[in-house]
């Protein structure tokens, strides 16, 4: 069979064909970049080019890793560098009374300060502060409220200390989930079920 000779009209077969297979591979490229979180963009940026990159999700965690030894604030707040963003782990039964949403008074003015470090990357990052709940079903005297309310309600009082330091409302968002988004397992290990119980029970501010 004698095989088909392209003619110098057809050329841009040929040329049409390659621009849009790079077309496709150009937009899959994109699409996987979308897929990447920012702190792992900035953790890959960061390896490429051996400098820890300025405001980065790392470096604000060691500025707060710092405040909290400065003040000896190891049991109320933890931080946390992941996939979703630097999350600020505050231990509810140190924040709070047991099954109120308003903070203690004496940690009132500790919480605002290690919040104010938030404040100059306000414009660059978004903040989501979310409530949790251990799994002891929760109601107030009227039977009404719920872990659902108390994790909201929580939520919205670390939000409220956010927007008093400085931090505008348009880029702060509230979520509660009560008890159902648990801790890894990793991570309770070796302590008892009120331990257990008491690492539930926290406020994470996330940074993202």
């Amino acid at each position: 069979m004698r095989r088909r000779s392209y003619s110098s009209d057809e050329g841009w077969l040929l040329s049409y064909a390659d621009l849009i297979t790079n077309l496709l591979i150009f937009f899959a490229m994109l699409l996987g970049a979308a897929e990447i979180s920012r702190s792992r963009m900035q953790e890959i940026a960061q390896q490429l080019s051996g400098v820890e990159q300025p405001a980065s999700l790392a470096s604000i965690q060691q500025e707060i890793e710092a405040r909290i030894a400065e003040e000896g604030l190891q049991d109320v707040i933890r931080t946390d560098l992941t996939d979703d963003g630097l999350k600020l782990s505050l231990n509810s039964g140190l924040v709070f009374a047991s099954g109120s949403p308003v903070i203690r008074e004496e940690q009132s003015a500790v919480l605002d300060r290690m919040l104010m470090t938030l404040v100059p990357y306000a414009g660059q990052y978004g903040f989501a502060v979310e409530g949790h709940t251990d799994s002891i079903p929760f109601a107030d005297e009227s039977g009404v409220r719920t872990n659902w309310d108390l994790s909201t309600d929580r939520a919205n009082a670390v939000r409220g200390r956010l927007e008093r330091v400085g931090v505008l409302k348009e880029r702060i968002r509230v979520e509660g989930y009560a008890d159902t988004v648990g801790l890894p397992e990793s991570t309770l290990v070796g302590l008892s079920p009120e331990e257990r119980l008491a690492r539930h029970r926290r406020v994470i501010v996330r940074i993202y």
